[in-house]
C-alpha cells in the first residue's frame, strides 16, 4: 500500500486530504485505485514509440485477467484485490482506463466533444464508479454523482496540465472548438494570442465547473457522509478551478496550486458540514 500512496497521494496533494477525511475502511481501496488510474494513464506520457506504449497496455489487460483469478503480480493491483473481494467489485470497468490510454497513444487529439467525453468517461468514469461502491451509499444509487465527478475531475486535470500536454503533442480541447475561436494548438502557446486562449480555456473551466456543480447536487444527503472522499474532490477541483480563472486561465504560462493549508480547510469543512455544500451560481451575464 506503500507504492500507492507514494504514487498518488504524497502529503499536501488533493488525494491526500481527500482520503484524510474518507472513511477508514475505505481507503486503501481508493488509494489502490487511484493508482492504477495513474499507472496506466501515465504510459503515453513515458514512452516515445506507439509500439512500446500498445504493449505496456496489453501487460495491464493481462494483469486485470490475473487480478480476476486473484493472482496479480504488480504492487497495486495486489492492493487492489482485498477491496474488489470484500465488496464483490464487478472488474470489468477496470479495462476502461486501458482503452482510455489506448486513445492517447494512437489519437492524442479528440475531434468533439463527443469523442473528448468517452475518454474522460474511460479515464475516470470506472474509478469514480467503484469509489463510490467502496464508500457506500446506504442504498443509494450514487452512479450520477460519480459520473459527473469523473468528468469534472477529468477535465479539471486537463486544463491544469494544458502547457505540458500540448507540448507533448496531446490536446484536451475539442478541435472544433479550437477551430471555432480560430486558433492551432500552436496558439496555445503563443504570447500574442493570450485573448483569443484565454476565452477559449474560459469555456474549458466552466464546463467542467458545471460538471461538478451536478456531480454535487445529485448527491443526497443521507449518502454524503460516505461519500466524503468524492465530495471533497469535487471541493477542492472547484476551487481550484477558480483560482485558474482568477489568475486569468494563464494555464499556459504557470501551473496554479491550491496551498495545503487552503486544501485542508476546504477538505475539513467539507467533511465536517457535507450537507452544506451545494452548487455555485452561475455568474451573471450583464
Amino acid at each position: 500500500m506503500q507504492y500507492c500512496r507514494r504514487k498518488v497521494a504524497p502529503d499536501g496533494s488533493s488525494l491526500y486530504y481527500a482520503l484524510l477525511f474518507a472513511p477508514a475502511e475505505a481507503r486503501d481501496g481508493l488509494t489502490a485505485l487511484a493508482a492504477y488510474r495513474a499507472e496506466v494513464l501515465e504510459i503515453p506520457r513515458e514512452v516515445s514509440d506507439s509500439g512500446v506504449g500498445a504493449v505496456k497496455l496489453n501487460w495491464w489487460q493481462e494483469e486485470l485477467e490475473r487480478l480476476a483469478a486473484e493472482s496479480p503480480r504488480h504492487p497495486v493491483t495486489q492492493a487492489m484485490l482485498p477491496t474488489l473481494q470484500h465488496h464483490q467489485l464487478d472488474m470489468d470497468g477496470l479495462s476502461e482506463v486501458i482503452e482510455a490510454s489506448r486513445m492517447d497513444l494512437e489519437y492524442g487529439r479528440y475531434p468533439t466533444l463527443r469523442e473528448l467525453t468517452l475518454y474522460c468517461h474511460r479515464a475516470g468514469g470506472a474509478i469514480a464508479d467503484l469509489a463510490w461502491r467502496i464508500g457506500g451509499s446506504e442504498g443509494m444509487d450514487a452512479a450520477p454523482f460519480a459520473h459527473d465527478l469523473s468528468m469534472g475531475l477529468e477535465l479539471t486535470r486537463m486544463l491544469r496540465h494544458l502547457r505540458r500536454d500540448v507540448r507533448a503533442g496531446r490536446l484536451y480541447i475539442p478541435e472544433d472548438e479550437l477551430t471555432m475561436s480560430g486558433l492551432s494548438s500552436e496558439d496555445l502557446l503563443a504570447a500574442d494570442r493570450n485573448d483569443d486562449v484565454r476565452a477559449l480555456l474560459g469555456r474549458q473551466g466552466d464546463r467542467a465547473r458545471r460538471f461538478l456543480d451536478s456531480a454535487i447536487s445529485q448527491l443526497p444527503d443521507n449518502a454524503r457522509p460516505q461519500q466524503t472522499y468524492g465530495l471533497i474532490l469535487a471541493v477542492l477541483h472547484r476551487q481550484l478551478l477558480e483560482s485558474i480563472g482568477s489568475d486569468g486561465y494563464a494555464v499556459t504560462d504557470r501551473q496554479v496550486h491550491l496551498t495545503p493549508l487552503r486544501k485542508l480547510w476546504l477538505a475539513w469543512r467539507t467533511a465536517r458540514r457535507p450537507h452544506k455544500v451545494h452548487p455555485r451560481p452561475e455568474p451573471s451575464s450583464t
